[in-house]
């Protein structure tokens, strides 16, 4: 299915239009803290945490009864809209999503970051021999990502921008293909469909051993240092009606983050459980391992991606500070 970036934008406005009050109020007053996140080593921590029942165990030490459950949604513009509707309360997103949902909802719902998760980076992949780097990508081909807001488009904006010049960043727009990372990987490696996907662990992993695929570049090329490509979202109500249940997400996402690096054999054992996988026990480990301190609370880039994309016209608002963006307690932190 091909989605522009237009499109995508309208389905967002879209939702926070159509919303009424009554959904947001369910949300507050759930037995349970639903959060979204999608598929990929990006959510271990979440993975972690819930296994290890560290949201509860956080929610109890500070004085108060609450069930947390993890559900996976096929994409930025699917993670919005289940927020805007209080399906979901937590979610987890790219920088830009969390951007166009804040300026969309000032005036109604007020959406906001709770946090950073994940500050890895990315694989992009091609399956035709004649493109050997993003320069190469043809008007003919397609580009795999999981929505046009997405980290990954984001990125691929940034790229088309160093590559070709100012003016250049929407180049490839026409050719985004909104596609789940297990699906992505799917088409990318054994048909047509798609000739390029940006891909994260474990599917960086898969990827690098199918015979008619290969790398023609990393995300860190483009993006500026230190960027945190993942965050946390919510809405403004059920932040500020349940302070104990964000401080517990916090406190389990900073313990879940401590765990990972000193227990890699352990998280590998957790992650392979709940994301299946044919590979090699040694090669999950090893996995782990080499993504093990990707993972972290601080949001950093919201103001750089904030000023990008407004030049792009995708953002009309920006900030003056990143605090601006996200809740207490997370924007008494550090950030940028």
């Amino acid at each position: 299915m091909l989605i522009t970036r237009r499109q995508g934008l309208g389905l967002l406005a879209g939702a926070a239009a159509t919303l009424s009050l009554p959904s947001i109020s369910r949300a507050q007053q759930a037995a349970k803290t639903v959060i979204g996140v999608q598929n990929g080593l990006p959510y271990l921590n979440f993975i972690v945490a819930e296994k290890l029942g560290l949201f509860e165990k956080h929610a109890g030490e500070l004085g108060v009864k609450s069930d947390f459950e993890i559900t996976r949604l096929g994409g930025p513009t699917a993670i919005t809209e289940a927020i805007l509707s209080g399906n979901v309360q937590i979610a987890a997103l790219g920088i830009q999503p969390l951007l166009i949902g804040w300026e969309k909802t000032l005036n109604n719902y007020k959406m906001g970051g709770i946090s950073g998760y994940w500050k890895g980076s990315y694989t992009i992949y091609a399956n035709d021999p004649a493109i050997k780097s993003i320069a190469d990508i043809r008007p003919t081909d397609k580009i795999a990502v999981p929505g046009p807001t997405s980290s990954q488009a984001v990125i691929l904006r940034r790229a088309a921008e160093k590559i070709f010049g100012p003016g250049n960043a929407n180049k490839f727009d026409e050719q985004l293909v909104t596609l789940p990372h297990p699906d992505a990987v799917a088409a990318l490696s054994t048909g047509n469909t798609v000739q390029v996907y940006f891909a994260l662990s474990p599917f960086t992993e898969i990827l690098a051993k199918a015979p008619n695929v290969h790398v023609i570049g990393k995300s860190a090329d483009y993006n500026p240092p230190g960027l945190t490509n993942g965050v946390t979202a919510g809405l403004s109500n059920f932040v500020s009606e349940n302070p104990v249940v964000i401080k517990a997400f916090l406190a389990a996402l900073g313990e879940a983050n401590a765990f990972i690096p000193a227990n890699i054999e352990k998280t590998a054992e957790i992650y392979f459980a709940a994301e299946p996988s044919k590979l090699a026990d040694d090669e999950k480990v090893e996995i782990i391992r080499n993504n093990a301190n990707e993972y972290t609370t601080t949001p950093n880039g919201v103001i750089d991606t904030a000023n990008f994309i407004s030049k792009l016209g995708q953002l009309k608002t920006v900030p003056a500070k990143w605090q601006d963006v996200f809740f207490a307690p997370i924007n008494e932190g550090e950030g940028s």
